[in-house]
């Protein structure tokens, strides 16, 4: 009875076993279109040694104002690039702002008088000139009514007539010169007044020029030592700016060192992005803890701010070395790999990468020239996938 038993649960399990299974289905290949694909070539390269740094500038500034006041405003903020003479931060002007606005209108008052006087003076040559012709006619008449009247030519009451007239006329030209001399004294003092306003104006917009903060160079801002509303004074300094151009400070290894020439052109690195530059200095001997030289290099176009990272790297010579375009690059995780083409199906292949020349990257281990690998939309790419193109 139990053998039955046994028998019979057999061939249930069997016979569910043989019901549950079915036809097994054809894997699919996954196809993938739009995928550029290029062909590896071993390029020459020019293999570079590197020493880090950070960017500097060529010199650092502390600005301070001239006067005693408060700071009512700051125009810019760390990191913003500035050109010489612009305002960067402007002083309380309040007490001084008055008194150019007196002296200016001191000066306009005087001018306007001066003019005036000008245009007396020129009516009062005038009548000089009219007055200095009829005294000359005047007194020649008067000589020649004396001879007149010394023959007995004339009588002596047209002598005294004529003689009236003379004193009249010399009277009358006296009197137009005195005029024209009383306009000059006055003027004269006029302009002596004038010219001592004119000092006090020049030294109350001296002093209000003050009150605005410049860039004394093209550079950039550093820091900014002072908030609006604090006194401040030439023994206050309110910005730190950094004078354009800019260079990188980098340390270069003792026994690389004698390599190294003032006036050589070098590549510099800066988030990434290259540049030229040529080394001005070179420290005379090395740091005592990391037994390391400082040089110093130009960098005309660099603009980043000082203490950015950067990279001096030396031209040594010039290997043959494969690159692929930084998109050809596939990310998991920490490792990188690229997918090679062939026969139309993508492989993934682990690589080991090197430095970035630009966007494109060495590849030092895992390609070999020839192959045909993905630089486009390799995040849609698959192990096995088959490539339409």
């Amino acid at each position: 009875m139990v053998k039955r038993g046994v028998l019979l649960l057999t061939l249930l399990l069997i016979t569910a076993s043989c019901g549950s299974e079915k036809a097994a289905e054809p894997v699919k290949v996954k196809s993938v279109s739009g995928i550029k694909t290029e062909t590896v070539k071993a390029n020459q390269v020019v293999e570079e040694a590197s020493f880090s740094g950070y960017v500097i500038p060529k010199k650092e500034i502390l600005l301070s104002p001239k006067v005693v006041g408060y700071l009512i405003r700051v125009n810019v903020a760390p990191g913003d690039r500035v050109k010489r003479n612009q305002v960067l931060a402007l002083i309380d002007n309040s007490d001084i702002k008055p008194d150019v606005e007196k002296a200016s209108a001191g000066i306009k008052e005087i001018n306007e008088t001066l003019k005036e006087l000008d245009r007396a003076l020129e009516e009062v040559k005038a009548r000089k000139e009219a007055a200095e012709a009829n005294y000359i006619l005047a007194e020649r008449t008067f000589e020649r009514f004396k001879n007149l009247l010394r023959e007995d030519a004339v009588s002596k009451q047209k002598f005294d007539e004529v003689r009236a007239q003379y004193k009249a006329a010399k009277a009358n030209l006296e009197a137009v010169k005195a005029k024209e001399l009383q306009i000059l004294q006055k003027k004269k003092v006029l302009l002596a007044k004038r010219e001592q306003i004119e000092a006090g104006l020049r030294k109350a917009e001296a002093y209000l020029s003050y009150t605005k903060l410049k860039s004394p160079v093209n550079g950039l801002v550093l820091q900014k030592l002072v908030d609006p509303g604090n006194l401040v004074s030439p023994q206050t300094p309110v910005l730190k700016v950094g004078e354009f151009p800019l260079l990188v400070r980098a340390f270069v290894d003792n026994n690389y060192i004698n390599k190294v020439r003032v006036g050589s052109k070098v590549n510099v690195v800066v988030k990434g992005k290259s540049y030229e530059g040529k080394i001005v200095e070179v420290d005379e001997s090395s740091d005592p803890v990391s037994h390391k030289f400082g040089i110093k290099v130009l960098v005309p176009e660099l603009k980043e701010i000082p203490g950015t990272y950067a990279v001096v790297k030396f031209p040594e010579k010039v290997v043959n070395t494969i690159t692929v375009p930084e998109s050809a690059i596939y990310r998991l995780g920490a490792l990188e790999y690229v997918f090679v083409i062939k026969d139309g199906i993508a492989h993934l292949r682990l690589v080991k990468t090197g430095e970035r020349i630009g966007s494109r990257v060495v590849v030092l281990s895992g390609l070999n020239p020839g192959e045909r690998i993905a630089v486009s939309n390799v995040n849609n790419l698959v192990d096995g996938a088959r490539v339409e193109g």
